[in-house]
């Protein structure tokens, strides 16, 4: 199934990614080396004649409970090393034809050195042979001849010059009308982050490249800033596992993300690969570890799966996720140096009571930050005041998504499980009621919504039934207003199964992609449907929204919430006295939701 999507912006991403970079764990590895003295470029060949050799690694021999005859892990598809198997631990010479026809009478048994007879079905133990399988630690020469990208080592040993070089340049390069979409997949036990590319001219949709990932995702987002301020084209994914991965788009074949933010300890597992990588680089025989490892989770980590993250667009190193252990941490991702002992997370806010199931950044208030949880709450909190400055409100259910809207910024949108929309002015946010309610599907079932950035008042839904629904946010083509509810404009059946992701791409107007259950990206290309572009002002269309939204002269959101905060606190105080002189009242029963 999918069950994420995010858009990478245009012109963000490298239009000639490169095939693979360095690991940082082989850079550390060159960075021992020179430490131990030494001209580099000696080491270098050094390592490179090494790579070039076949080593010989013994491998932790597992019980095998098999018959001899059904241990195909001894036996080689090579001829000749069935032949050298087959004569192993032999020392009379080949030619000794007499004494190799020689045998025991009984074909079902077998003498050994004492001259007694043995059956085949004691001599069925092969616990004391060696493995004498050989392993590559690295073929260069495959990798040249797959034309690999320079992996950044000194000398670019991976960089070629063939003929055909520039053809293979055009099969991978990214084109300037070309759209990507990330897309988190499952199929059974096999977890993927694929990179799509949709060609616009031709409306042509395959898969650039693809990236393992070693857990269920749940959730993705796109950012262009990682550790050490590094800027380019990366995508955070949430799993089932505590940690959040960074990865590089830009690399085609990439071994590990480019860094982690909280997540399992695995210090120890790294200082044993390094020293194991040292001892075969230095012909040594790597030893066996029977002991298991330490294990634990890095300092700050979320302690169950991250369910939501949101990249700030204002404060571009900033990242915000929730998780199932009911708190929300904000990631500063420069700081994350590879050092798991140093924390990166800057702070967590635990105001939920269940699992936090979506955050989302406000696209111009680079504080403020919207958070909905499976408590029917939806939360807005100042991220200066350390969760001080906070305000929610109490849905009918649990909150499936929500989503600023891009034109008026001062309005959330919230989507919950019975199929009910609303939509809430954060400038009054908790003290009033939403603008509006409205079901989007009485038998509920809706499990997504967005905006779109480039067309006012466009907004669309998905649900499990496999449609998307395009919705008119704005009655008369401004705003939305008290008690009108959004306007249905249609509804679409994406053949792709129930539907859990739903996103428009933010540098066009009129393309949507969606997917769920049916394992397969759906795209919807609105740009030859007039009728629909008509339903929606399409002068407006190419906009932005600092253009277009009347918010410009409106006073600042935090300010007025802190106002909002201050006579909350009185008004409170007041009802606490009078409570006190009147005498204690009744309490109010209270539905627990699940």
């Amino acid at each position: 199934m999918i069950s994420s999507i995010a858009w990478v912006p245009r012109g963000v991403a490298d239009p000639n990614p490169k095939r693979y970079e360095i690991s940082s764990t082989e850079r550390e590895l060159l960075e021992l080396m020179e430490k131990q003295g030494g001209d580099m470029a000696e080491l270098e060949s050094k390592l490179m004649a090494k790579l070039d050799k076949k080593e010989r690694i013994v491998l932790p021999k597992a019980e095998n409970t098999l018959p001899a005859d059904l241990r195909m892990d001894e036996y080689s598809s090579d001829e000749e090393d069935v032949a050298d198997l087959l004569m192993a631990g032999d020392d009379t010479d080949a030619g000794d034809e007499d004494e190799q026809e020689e045998g025991p009478a009984d074909e079902g048994s077998k003498e050994d050195e004492s001259g007694a007879s043995v059956s085949d079905d004691e001599d069925d133990d092969l616990s004391d042979v060696p493995d004498t399988r050989e392993f590559d630690a690295l073929n260069v020469e495959g990798l040249e001849a797959m034309r690999f990208a320079d992996s950044g080592m000194t000398g670019g040993m991976y960089a070629t010059a063939d003929d055909d070089e520039n053809s293979d340049a055009e099969d991978i390069e990214i084109k300037e009308d070309d759209a990507i979409l990330v897309v988190a997949k499952t199929e059974e036990d096999f977890a993927t982050l694929e990179v799509h590319v949709y060609d616009q001219v031709t409306g042509t949709l395959f898969v650039h490249h693809d990236i393992p990932l070693p857990s269920y995702p749940l959730c993705l987002a796109h950012g262009q800033v990682a550790t050490g301020g590094r800027t380019g084209n990366f995508c955070a994914v949430g799993t089932f596992s505590p940690g959040i991965e960074i990865w590089n788009l830009d690399i085609m074949n990439a071994l590990e993300p480019t860094c982690m933010l909280g997540g399992e300890d695995t210090s120890a597992a790294d200082d044993l690969l390094k020293l194991q990588m040292l001892k075969a680089a230095a012909g040594k025989q790597p030893e066996k570890r029977r002991k298991p490892l330490p294990s634990g989770l890095r300092p700050g980590s979320h302690e169950e799966a991250v369910m939501s993250l949101s990249w700030n667009t204002i404060h571009r190193q900033v990242l915000a996720s929730g998780s199932a252990d009911k708190t929300v941490k904000l990631w500063d991702v420069t700081r994350e140096s590879g050092n798991i002992n140093e924390r990166c997370d800057s702070a967590t806010f635990s105001h939920h009571r269940d699992k936090v199931q979506c955050v989302a950044w406000h696209p111009s208030e680079g504080t403020l930050l919207a958070t909905g949880s499976f408590d029917r709450t939806v939360a807005l909190l100042d991220a200066r005041t350390n969760g001080e400055n906070l305000k929610s409100v109490k849905l009918p259910s649990d909150c499936e998504a929500i989503a600023w809207d891009p034109f008026h910024s001062e309005y959330l949108t919230v989507l919950c499980e019975d199929g009910s929309m609303s939509c809430w002015d954060v400038r009054s946010f908790q003290s009033s009621s939403p603008l509006w309610t409205h079901v989007v599907n009485e038998y509920g079932g809706v499990t997504n919504l967005a905006y779109n950035h480039k067309v006012p008042g466009m907004m669309a839904s998905c649900s499990r039934d496999a449609t998307v629904s395009l919705w008119h946010a704005y009655p008369q083509n401004n705003a939305p207003a008290a008690n009108i509810s959004p306007r249905l404009v249609t509804t679409k059946d994406m053949c792709v199964g129930k539907l859990f992701a739903l996103s428009f791409y933010p540098s066009t107007p009129w393309l949507l992609g969606c997917g769920g259950s049916g394992n397969q990206l759906a795209l919807w290309d609105l740009s030859s449907e007039e009728s629909l572009q008509a339903a929606f002002d399409p002068e407006r269309s190419g906009g932005s929204p600092e253009e277009s939204s009347p918010t410009n002269n409106q006073e600042d959101f935090e300010a007025m919430m802190k106002k909002e905060t201050a006579a909350k606190v009185r008004t409170e105080q007041s009802t606490a006295n009078s409570k006190k002189k009147k005498g204690k009242g009744k309490k109010k029963a209270h539905k627990a939701g699940h």
